[in-house]
């Protein structure tokens, strides 16, 4: 509380930042301020992750009173409709909060608004949306500088492509999210991510060290459930099968509003139940995922083919995820410059000369790094050696691929295990 006897509203967005929804409820609640949006939204949020769903109607009230800051109350209302997997209603509230902060050239919360979309594409199943607007968002942060928010758009990239099958794409993408300085939650997150896609990649035990350390930061409420679910699934794959069944129960009730990590969880029971051969046990579980929506129930194809081969002789036609071809060929299209990655186009703002740089080494082949720097700045000394190794790097994120463009001690060249066109 402040000196005034208020409560300090920052200070209680930083504890549920960490997870202890409990205490920033306690202090909200000693100065109940029920006609500001702010205390509303805070409330709200405190009251959905300690598993109550009357937490969307406090956003809906804050929402209706916003004015300065309606954009972000209605991107929280977004975000909360979604975790209770009220997907359509998700993405209106989504879509209202973009119209915001584009009419007020807020660039930030477009880039929020952009990421919140991604999620809600995401888990209606219209994966190729979904990664068509994580890269919109993270274009958007390369061109405003928005560093702070790169951790978030980078996780939806990654889950993006695992749903499409993408895995070195998505694992280039979760270990690029915890790369550099992250509050708590942006740590749990990616750590959640990375440790997802290293399961799903086969590397199961990777994975669990990953999940591990996400589980010890997630404080309390259904986000400890959302770590405990993916934990879940890793101890599965690594065949510990009491073990998975302890860690989904617990996780299962701190989940009753959060419906993706939900379907997780039942994910990870109906293939305990189809290993123990009961059929009708893991159907009846693999109907109720299904039921929530095809994300994330769909990348559990790759974990467990069975399962779905079993949920498909029953007449169900559940979406799965299939392992996409590694390296899709890339398109340079000049004069416009455009990229395409297999029939995707990428965004290209905000990644200065890479498109150039892939561009003239696709042409002409590997050069020099002296004759690449002359070629695209007219200049070959040690600052140009440092622009080229950022450009580089930047097509290496256009592309999301390490190898995409190597340094080999002077000479720089493309990955020969891609195909390369230039139009």
């Amino acid at each position: 509380m402040g000196s005034d006897g208020r409560v300090d509203l920052e200070a209680v967005r930083l504890f549920l930042q960490l997870g202890r929804y409990r205490e920033g409820e306690a202090a909200l609640d000693r100065d109940p301020q029920p006609e500001n949006p702010e205390w509303l939204r805070l409330k709200g949020w405190a009251r959905w992750h300690l598993g109550d769903e009357r937490g969307l109607l406090l956003l809906r009230k804050a929402a209706s009173l916003a004015r300065e800051r309606a954009g972000w109350v209605w991107q929280d209302l977004g975000a909360l409709l979604f975790r209770a997997g009220r997907w359509e209603e998700a993405e209106e509230a989504l879509r209202r909060a973009l119209d915001h902060f584009t009419a007020r050239e807020d660039h930030l919360g477009r880039a929020w608004a952009l990421h919140g979309l991604g999620v809600a594409h995401l888990h209606r199943g219209r994966t190729g949306w979904a990664l068509r607007r994580g890269e919109e968002a993270l274009a958007l942060v390369r061109v405003k500088a928005l560093r702070g928010f790169r951790s978030q758009v980078l996780v939806l990239l990654s889950t993006a492509h695992r749903a499409r099958g993408e895995l070195l794409e998505a694992l280039y993408r979760a270990e690029q999210a915890l790369e550099g300085r992250l509050d708590t939650d942006d740590r749990v997150v990616a750590l959640r991510a990375l440790g997802t896609a290293l399961r799903l990649t086969g590397r199961p035990a990777e994975g669990r060290i990953h999940l591990e350390e996400a589980l010890a930061l997630s404080g309390e409420g259904a986000r400890r459930g959302a770590a405990l679910a993916e934990l879940a699934l890793c101890h599965l794959a690594l065949g510990r099968k009491r073990k998975a069944r302890q860690t989904a129960g617990e996780a299962l009730e701190l989940l009753d509003t959060h419906a993706p990590a939900r379907s997780r969880v039942l994910a990870a029971l109906a293939e305990l139940s189809r290993r123990e051969g009961e059929k009708d046990g893991a159907l009846a579980l693999f109907r109720e995922a299904l039921a929530i929506g095809p994300y994330p129930l769909m990348e559990e194809a790759l974990s467990f083919p069975e399962l779905f081969a079993l949920a498909e002789a029953e007449g169900l036609a559940p979406p799965r995820t299939r392992r996409a071809p590694e390296r899709p060929g890339v398109r340079l299209v000049l004069p416009e410059k455009r990229l395409f990655v297999g029939r995707r186009e990428v965004p290209l703002e905000g990644s200065g000369r890479a498109f150039d740089l892939l561009a003239l080494l696709a042409r002409e082949g590997p050069m020099t790094w002296r004759e690449a720097a002359r070629r695209l700045w007219e200049e070959d000394g040690e600052e140009a050696r440092r622009r080229l190794h950022t450009t580089a790097s930047r097509a290496r994120d256009l592309l999301a691929d390490r190898e995409a463009v190597r340094w080999r001690e002077e000479v720089l060249e493309l990955d020969s295990r891609r195909r390369w066109e230039v139009l």
